[in-house]
């Protein structure tokens, strides 16, 4: 059974209803790794509707979190003045907005593209409308209480200065305000600057510590599930007090779903701090949004990965599109609904596949665009895109024409124009000389090119004879090919590469390497 119906089926236990939520503090551009959290929500949403139950995804855009610090790709000159302010009131990068807006605009875009259905909650708006002021009010009232939670899970015990809402000064800023009393609903305060003034938790002027964020939100908002990093997840952590802490306030803890972390490949953990992302936007742009899917629905949240935008993500592209192949003609007649223990095992595991690819589509009923595959490997689409100038050379090349196939196309130059592209991929032309001993052979090469049916499948399958003709082995035959066309000793299939180009240019090429 697909990790995601797994999780449905718990949650069928619980209920009939389900909030699933999902969030991110909007500091930075939100990146493939954040994208986990939200698809994974999404698909338990979708396994969750699949059953039958009533399942709705929210997205807290936790934007009434301050400005930490002043992160790598901003200007300091600027922004170290916003310092403990909200992330909803400070200003955007680029002057437009404010700076949360910045960074979720894009991102809810992404969302749309991807066939992600969610209601959004904007925590500075929450804050302000008052719907956080009831949690606010019992964590403080319960503040001793929330302390001995908190002071259980820490090397050092909490400041006698720690209080239970973090207000927000006459500068707006959360940093170094420190509470001189409660009144409630008003709180006192004393800024660093030695300013005295006070703050209304009905009105959002400030807002709870994380942990205790995160538990009063799970009740006003009725969430039943929620994904969580597994940054939250070690003993005493974030979810573990916040489990302890909702219950206090009366509530009822969530069904968390832990996912471990997206690492960059080569390049540790994404971090948007840190600058060491790859956004959903930049991805989208150049593969389509049923393979983003796909990386997420193949893997359970608990399983680390490394996400490759170079040759890795030419592979997943690949192995996506043999599994639509593959899911059209025998998976979609299978009961993908159907429980493992009423299936053989070879049934099971094909079963799990067509689940991830039906949650890897747009559609929220897994219906495919087509009805078969593109059979159009990435690797395939990749050359003819950078041998082929214009789309409807390319689509020539292939014989067909669809709008999946134009979109295919479209992402796919973007693709090669990036730093993303891995450069073992690309192709250009060179004419390179060889060494005086391959020269006997290269002109063998040059002569079986120039007779050669201009068929792939004819080229790959005759050049060996070429080698064997002068008693060489096979592989000089595609080692010279290679190196005098391309400059390295290796590279696509090479019955794909010739044809892909005309006969004409290969026999220049090889002719100039000759002289």
């Amino acid at each position: 059974m697909h990790w995601a119906d797994v999780i449905a089926e718990r949650l069928a236990k619980r209920g009939d209803s389900h909030i699933i939520a999902t969030g991110i503090t909007p500091s930075g551009p939100i990146h493939v790794g954040n994208m986990r959290e939200v698809l994974t929500a999404d698909l338990i949403t979708r396994a969750c509707e699949d059953r039958g139950l009533s399942a709705e995804m929210i997205y807290i855009a936790d934007d009434a979190d301050p400005l930490r610090k002043v992160y790598g790709f901003l200007d300091e000159t600027v922004y170290s003045e916003y310092i403990g302010q909200s992330l909803a009131d400070i200003p955007a990068p680029d002057g437009e907005g404010s700076y949360a807006d910045h960074f979720l605009a894009p991102f809810f875009a992404t969302l749309e593209e991807l066939g992600i259905e969610h209601r959004v909650v904007r925590a500075s708006e929450a804050y302000r409308d008052g719907r956080y002021a009831e949690g606010a009010q019992a964590c403080i009232e319960k503040r001793d209480e929330i302390r001995a939670i908190l002071d259980s899970v820490r090397r050092d015990p909490l400041p006698e200065s720690w209080f239970p809402y973090n207000p927000a000064d006459h500068r707006g800023s959360q940093h170094g305000v420190r509470v001189t009393g409660f009144e409630g609903p008003i709180v006192n305060w004393v800024a660093s600057d030695g300013t005295e003034g006070s703050s209304d938790v009905r009105k959002g002027e400030g807002k709870l510590p994380w942990r205790l964020d995160w538990a009063a939100r799970w009740m006003w908002n009725g969430v039943t599930c929620e994904p969580f990093g597994k940054d939250h997840s070690a003993a005493g952590g974030s979810w573990d007090t916040g489990t302890r802490i909702v219950e206090l306030l009366g509530g009822k803890a969530p069904l968390g779903v832990r996912y471990e972390w997206v690492m960059l490949k080569g390049r540790g953990a994404m971090s948007s701090s840190a600058g060491n992302t790859v956004s959903g936007r930049e991805l989208l742009d150049i593969v389509p949004p049923e393979i983003m899917r796909f990386i997420i629905s193949r893997n359970k949240p608990s399983k680390a990965f490394d996400f490759d935008p170079g040759a890795g993500l030419i592979a997943t592209a690949d192995e996506y599109e043999r599994l639509e192949t593959r899911y059209h003609a025998e998976i979609k007649a299978l009961g993908l609904h159907t429980l493992d223990s009423e299936m053989d095992r070879k049934t099971a595991q094909k079963a799990d596949l067509g689940r991830g690819f039906e949650f890897a589509q747009i559609d929220r009923r897994g219906r495919t665009q087509g009805d078969a595959g593109l059979n159009v490997s990435f690797g395939h689409l990749s050359l003819l895109c950078q041998v082929r100038a214009s789309d409807e050379a390319v689509l020539e090349s292939l014989g067909k024409d669809d709008a999946r196939l134009r979109d295919r196309i479209r992402r796919m130059r973007n693709w090669i124009a990036s730093d993303f592209f891995p450069e073992e991929s690309r192709i250009v032309l060179r004419a390179t000389s060889v060494d005086a001993e391959d020269r006997a052979l290269l002109l063998g090469v040059r002569e079986f090119i120039s007779a050669v049916e201009w068929q792939a499948s004819e080229i790959q399958n005759g050049l060996p004879d070429v080698a064997k003709a002068l008693d060489l082995p096979v592989r000089d035959a595609f080692r010279v090919t290679y190196q005098s066309l391309l400059g390295k000793s290796r590279g696509p299939r090479v019955g794909t590469l010739l044809a892909a180009f005309d006969r004409r240019t290969v026999l220049d090429t090889l002719d100039s390497a000759l002289d």
